[in-house]
């Protein structure tokens, strides 16, 4: 498995060149793995202005309908008989076959969820407003540099606020139910990482290339094994590789001055909290044949995956794998953070779940370490995301 800084340098393949591969592998009597489309079809320039790109084209996360994306496989398939010795129709095959297989897991994802959310026995953490001081800078990263959607454009009490995520938040969408961020433009954002709660903001993505995050104003502070950087506007990120997530937000680090305090806080806010999470110790065998099946020297460590601080609580509603949740993270030694409010009348960052509040809740509650999350049950949010869409 190779570092991510080495997989943004990855080669750009030519028609002839994949052509070539095709046939010498033949890859067209089975199923290409998502890695290979990633490097092959979406990096490159296999669909070009000549061919139908719009639905079968590259997203971090396959987005559209199974019922659009079917019936395009069905002409596809057809092009591909005819010509089964055609990259373009091969990829494009290979491409549509693989986003329906997904998107069907994410319908029933979206059911589940939706049907929960209305029954009251959960929430679904879904956004989370971040201020910035630059839009156009800030859209440029993640459209340009990590390769998310722009969901909603629209200006209120005069300022540009614009959604951008990986797919639909709509929760009656088959590639719905994406956690997403509400950028919030802001003459004076609010501080965010160093002494602060808000810390940062960890993502898993199929794909991520340092040369067009470096381009598209991401400064970089570390990229060996996971990418730890910062986005234009001041939010700390963590990066690293990861195939399998339903959606590339894994969770929102907050640093808070009282463990207990902070975890009895958001479980009565419905989440569920995890173990705290403990020291990772030497393995015991460091012989060569132990070091050469492992990429860390750590018991159950993986030098890919960003390490969590001792101590730290991830809460969340639903299993962490398909859902964003919060990872709290324990108090630094004779410091109480800071909370990430912006200046007097300027936006502070907020998350936003969909659902009732718990009884015991009400619409917004705030933590003891002034993080607010917002409350707005399914029927609510869905027009308020029509609205942003008219607004746009």
């Amino acid at each position: 498995r190779s570092a991510p800084a080495d997989r943004s340098q990855t080669a750009v393949a030519t028609p002839a060149h994949l052509s070539q591969l095709v046939m010498k592998s033949s890859l067209k009597s089975s199923l290409v793995s998502r890695s290979a489309l990633l490097r092959s079809l979406a990096l490159g320039t296999v669909f070009t202005a000549t061919r139908r790109p719009a639905i079968a084209a590259y997203t971090i996360v396959p987005t559209g309908s199974v019922r659009d994306k079917t019936a395009r496989l069905a002409e596809v398939e057809k092009l591909y008989a005819k010509t089964p010795d055609d990259p373009y129709a091969f990829g494009e095959k290979a491409q549509l076959e693989y986003d329906i297989r997904q998107l069907e897991q994410n319908t029933k994802f979206v059911a589940s969820t939706r049907e929960q959310v209305r029954a009251g026995s959960t929430r679904f953490l879904q956004r989370l407003r971040v201020p910035v001081d630059d839009m156009r800078e800030a859209v440029q990263f993640w459209r340009e540099g990590c390769g998310a959607l722009v969901l909603s454009t629209r200006i209120v009490d005069g300022a540009n606020v614009t959604v951008v995520g990986f797919g639909p938040e709509s929760l009656r969408r088959d590639d719905g139910a994406k956690f997403a961020l509400e950028l919030v433009e802001s003459s004076e954002p609010a501080p965010m990482g160093g002494d602060h709660a808000l810390q940062y903001v960890q993502l898993a993505m199929p794909v991520f290339r340092l040369s067009r995050v470096m381009a598209a104003g991401g400064k970089i502070e570390s990229a060996y094994g996971w990418t730890q950087l910062t986005a234009p506007g001041g939010l700390p990120l963590r990066v690293r590789i990861d195939e399998s997530r339903r959606d590339p937000f894994e969770f929102v680090a907050v640093r808070v001055s009282a463990m207990g305090a902070a975890v009895e806080h958001f479980t009565r806010l419905g989440m569920a909290a995890g173990k705290p999470q403990e020291g990772r110790r030497l393995r015991k065998n460091l012989g060569l044949d132990s070091l050469l099946s492992s990429n860390s020297l750590l018991e159950e460590g993986d030098a890919f995956e960003p390490e969590r601080e001792i101590g730290s609580v991830y809460v969340g509603y639903g299993d962490p794998q398909s859902n964003t949740g919060l990872l709290l993270l324990p108090p630094l030694p004779g410091k109480r953070p800071k909370p990430s409010l912006g200046a007097q009348g300027q936006p502070e960052p907020t998350l936003r779940a969909v659902g009732a509040p718990p009884a015991s809740a009400s619409a917004t509650e705030r933590s003891p370490d002034g993080l607010p999350v917002r409350f707005e049950d399914e029927d609510a949010y869905e027009g308020s995301l029509k609205a942003e869409g008219a607004a746009a």
